[in-house]
């Protein structure tokens, strides 16, 4: 009965704890040129920073945390290169990261690393996960990389974590999930 009490307790203090970083979480508007503006919620502690590149292409925003271990989200906003030129579809999203995978295979510790499908607030999204064989001091043990199409945004999404930070890698996939773009 005891171990039933200490059980429960710990599951409520998880629950608590994720509904605590839930409650926590802030939203970010980042503006595109002549695309309006990507809006993603994500942790208030977690800390952003763009890259915004010349000539008006696409900029990478990276989110990292605010302070403890180390962690980077790392997503760019690409759109298409005409107005008439219609979004990626599913199966071509599908194609662009299973080759990636197949690039990350030769240095990842699983044989297969297979694709996972998720439903976005605005369209489809695919990712893989992999571990990466011998990942040296100072880098990440973990990636989970994907793309996932929020308005006329095809968002390309790296995440890298090391052991212990499972919950980054939930959290950054439901910001995705909720992504959108405004002002378009």
């Amino acid at each position: 009965m005891h171990r039933i009490r200490l059980h429960f307790l710990a599951l409520l203090l998880a629950t608590a704890s994720a509904l605590a970083q839930t409650a926590s979480a802030a939203e970010r508007k980042f503006s595109l040129p002549d695309h309006g503006y990507f809006v993603i919620r994500v942790p208030s502690d977690w800390k952003d920073q763009v890259r915004q590149s010349p000539n008006r292409l696409p900029p990478t925003i990276t989110f990292g945390p605010g302070s403890g271990k180390p962690f980077q989200v790392l997503l760019t906003t690409l759109w298409p290169a005409t107005k008439d030129r219609p979004p990626l579809s599913r199966d071509q999203l599908r194609a662009g990261v299973e080759r990636d995978a197949r690039r990350v295979k030769a240095q990842a510790v699983e044989s297969e690393l297979p694709l996972v499908g998720f439903q976005g607030q605005s369209g489809p999204g695919f990712y893989f996960a992999a571990t990466d064989r011998a990942p040296k001091p100072g880098e990440f043990k973990f990636l989970t990389q994907g793309v996932i199409l929020v308005g006329e945004l095809t968002v390309t999404f790296t995440i890298l974590t090391n052991d212990g930070q499972e919950l980054i890698i939930k959290q950054a996939l439901d910001a995705l999930k909720g992504a959108k773009q405004e002002g378009t």
